[in-house]
């Protein structure tokens, strides 16, 4: 295996690659100084947003015109062209040591994101769903750091990672 550097941005924490396959731009974030870069497949055409706060992952928006980050005060839409960042919902206003994590899209449009403690000590998160139509559901509680979400095959189960407790779910 060849690994090489495809853009050389020095992030602080790099993490969250998504591949638009309609726009043939790879997304990946910076999650601590809440930037979401775009570029090319070989690199080019780089591009950044910046936003107001740490980032923790994100959903291209099926128009192609934006997407939905999750963000430490809530989820919130990114609009591509402009780079206003709307917010949507913050679903734990009355924890300030937790933000939203990692996430992922299903087949129904809707975006799973799990919190973390940012302490990485106590199991102050939760996993929420955010439906097409922006409701948000509290699906799990008691996650120290929500990562890796995915579906099996047949899209009947859902899994994720408790990173501290060393736990699937």
């Amino acid at each position: 295996m060849h690994i090489e550097v495809l853009v050389d941005v020095k992030t602080a924490l790099g993490e969250g690659p998504l591949w638009d396959i309609d726009q043939q731009r790879l997304y990946f974030l910076d999650i601590p100084t809440g930037t979401v870069f775009r570029c090319t497949a070989d690199g080019r055409e780089l591009r950044a947003w910046d936003l107001p706060g740490k980032v923790g992952s994100m959903a291209i928006r099926k128009d192609g015109k934006g997407a939905i980050v999750a963000l430490e005060t809530g989820f919130a839409a990114l609009d591509f062209r402009t780079g206003d960042v709307t917010p949507i919902s913050d679903p734990e206003p009355d924890l300030p040591t937790t933000r939203l994590n990692d996430g992922k899209v299903d087949r129904r449009g809707r975006f799973l994101a799990g919190s973390m403690d940012m302490t990485e000590k106590a199991p102050l998160g939760s996993l929420y769903r955010l439906d097409p139509d922006f409701k948000v559901t509290k699906l799990e509680t008691g996650i120290v750091i929500s990562n890796g979400p995915c579906w099996s095959p047949d899209d009947r189960t859902f899994y994720f990672h408790d990173s501290t407790a060393g736990e699937i779910r």
